[in-house]
């Protein structure tokens, strides 16, 4: 039985917010641009747009790396102005440096903040916090996004432009035929088209590796996010303690919860494998890894939770009178460029892998970077 070769002018890997972005562009470019978006998943925005800090960026939180924090800086209110609806703008955005075992004292980071041209207003940091393990406290100007709201938005608006979104579709294999690509998937579809971005973040060297591509250099960390309740002096407040080993409590974007990381809990696990086994995606090899065994987000296997180490850790910054009550646990797999570990940078990867016919991949770890799409969509 012959199956019917589905074309399209693009096709577009990953019904996250950079795919999805990526769709919407190029059809408000041109309405008559046939796109397709393929997810493995049976929703967009399952993975890492959804379980992450839910922090709208606006330069803070790289004070190692200007190049990231200015980044941030310049699309914030871009950001901010596409998706208002999604946006919780109603709270207060605390910065705190700590005195012991950080990159950065508060004089430094003030400065930093002032260089990048951004509300940095120092505020008396007994207000939140242990005078004692904390050097200075500052307000800030940042928000928190809610990933259902946007992705909700953006799904609407790809129907209403007539762009076709398949759910539950795993591909099995990319070929190249002169000058298209034959995408064949596991559900025995067949597509053909002359341009691919790959925007599959956690997934992106899986990709990769059906092609024949050279991997990107990235590590994987098997990331728990936690949402909890918090008490009533800092409901409508968010707390980030930098620049080390330390923590941030925030909302999670419109849910009515907080979310609470911290650098050295958040991260069960971490894979330095080419391709992640923390999502074997029913791969029988990813499956003998020795990694696979403490978690795998396609097999259900998690760790226990790390919210009693996470609270401690928080515990020693903040005042007594803040209180913090578990909800429940969010498991995404966060990957990393190797090289950012120096400075802690998270660039923003366009990079073309062939022409006629097109494959990019995109790689970032900020939500509002995703702006830099517009040079090549």
């Amino acid at each position: 039985m012959n199956i019917e070769t589905q074309k399209y002018d693009k096709i577009i890997i990953g019904a996250g917010i950079y795919g999805m972005y990526a769709a919407r562009r190029i059809l408000q470019e041109n309405l008559n641009t046939k796109v397709l978006i393929i997810e493995t998943e049976k929703t967009y925005f399952n993975r890492g747009s959804y379980v992450n800090q839910a922090r709208l960026h606006n330069g803070y939180h790289y004070p190692r790396s200007y190049s990231t924090a200015s980044k941030s800086v310049k699309y914030f209110d871009r950001f901010y102005n596409d998706f208002k609806e999604g946006i919780n703008d109603s709270f207060e955005k605390i910065y705190a440096i700590a005195s012991d075992y950080s990159w950065a004292n508060g004089e430094q980071f003030q400065k930093f903040c002032d260089n990048l041209n951004v509300l940095c207003e120092e505020i008396p940091k007994k207000k939140y916090f242990n005078e004692y393990t904390i050097d200075k406290a500052f307000l800030t100007k940042e928000f928190s996004f809610d990933a259902k709201i946007i992705g909700d938005k953006l799904y609407n608006d790809l129907i209403s432009l007539n762009c076709e979104i398949h759910f539950n579709t795993k591909i099995i294999s990319i070929e190249k035929k002169e000058n298209k690509y034959i995408i064949k998937t596991k559900e025995g579809k067949i597509y053909e088209t002359p341009f691919i971005l790959n925007a599959t973040y956690a997934g992106i060297n899986k990709i990769h590796d059906l092609l024949g591509f050279e991997y990107l250099p990235i590590k994987y960390e098997f990331c728990e996010v936690i949402l909890c309740e918090v008490s009533e002096n800092i409901k409508n407040v968010g707390l980030t303690v930098m620049d080390g080993p330390f923590f941030s409590l925030m909302p999670f974007g419109l849910t009515g919860y907080h979310s609470i990381t911290t650098v050295s809990r958040t991260p069960h696990f971490t894979s330095y494998e080419d391709i992640s086994p923390y999502d074997c995606g029913g791969n029988g090899k990813l499956q003998q890894s020795e990694e696979h065994k403490k978690g795998c987000i396609h097999c259900g296997i998690y760790p226990e939770t790390a919210f009693l180490e996470m609270v401690q850790t928080a515990k020693k910054y903040l005042n007594e009178d803040i209180s913090i009550k578990y909800v429940k646990s969010l498991f995404t797999i966060k990957p990393i460029m190797v090289a950012s570990e120096i400075d802690d940078s998270r660039p923003t990867i366009i990079k073309q892998y062939s022409e006629n016919p097109d494959f990019y991949t995109v790689f970032s770890g900020k939500i509002n970077t995703m702006y830099d799409l517009d040079e090549i969509l």
